[in-house]
């Protein structure tokens, strides 16, 4: 059974005073099995940051359904949808979204202060995290105090505390240099291999070449995929780069 199933998404906006409608999102269908870890490419303007806001239950879709394990997102009250995300989904962003008046360690601690869990359990499960993602010597120091890779990493931490079902990254090596999103791609491989599943939406070819699977979206609809399969990150990218390339050009699948 999978554990993420979207089901003939469709997204239709309107424009102001009633006037024209835009399709976002045309009848998406795709699962996300339990450990995977899947990447979503396209151009902008392609429908992906709508996806993966329907799919972050921060949006609802005009049509279809999205189940995570045995819970249809598309049905969650909109006063439990806050504690729904806070218990079941892990969010990266590209800028961290890090209170600068918290330290690194408060703000890890922060989905679980609001789910109300004590301190004890809080610094256990923080204590049993830090050393594999490395920020065990800077989680007293504040956002401010420490480099953009070293925030992602706090920003992972943060996301992976309450054991999140899966992980929606939005753009998360975008406001890294090269060094940082490197090792930022090394630590999610790591938690990935630990069996965390992760979603990640990316305009990278070096970062979707990490993922087990790349699905491409074009113009509101799944365009492509790819598998990994026993391919290299080298090979991986050399596939991305043959399909962007054939995305640009118009081609079909």
């Amino acid at each position: 059974m999978s554990l993420l199933e979207a089901k003939n998404i469709k997204k239709i906006y309107k424009t102001r005073f009633g006037g024209a409608s835009v399709e976002a999102l045309k009848n998406v269908s795709f699962t996300v099995e339990k450990g995977e870890y899947v990447a979503i490419m396209g151009e902008s303007g392609s429908g992906k940051t709508t996806l993966l806001n329907i799919l972050a239950a921060l949006d609802k879709p005009t049509e279809g359904t999205v189940i995570l394990e045995d819970k249809d997102l598309t049905k969650v009250k909109e006063k439990d949808v806050a504690m729904f995300r806070r218990d079941n989904l892990g969010f990266v962003f590209q800028d961290f979204n890090l209170l600068d008046t918290f330290s690194l360690e408060d703000n890890i601690y922060l989905p679980l202060v609001l789910a109300g869990k004590k301190h004890a359990e809080m610094k256990q499960r923080l204590d049993s995290l830090a050393p594999a993602l490395g920020i065990g010597e800077i989680i007293k120091k504040y956002p401010y105090e420490v480099s953009g890779g070293q925030k992602q990493r706090a920003a992972v931490a943060r996301a992976l505390i309450t054991n999140p079902k899966i992980i929606l990254a939005d753009e998360p090596t975008g406001a890294l240099d090269s060094k940082s999103s490197d090792e930022l791609l090394a630590l999610f491989k790591k938690v990935n291999q630990m069996g965390q599943t992760i979603l990640m939406v990316t305009h990278s070819t070096k970062a979707a070449s990490n993922a087990s699977r790349v699905l491409f979206i074009k113009d509101g609809v799944i365009f492509h995929q790819i598998y990994k399969g026993e391919a290299t990150d080298r090979q991986m990218y050399q596939k991305i780069s043959d399909t962007l390339t054939l995305l640009a050009q118009g081609g079909d699948n």
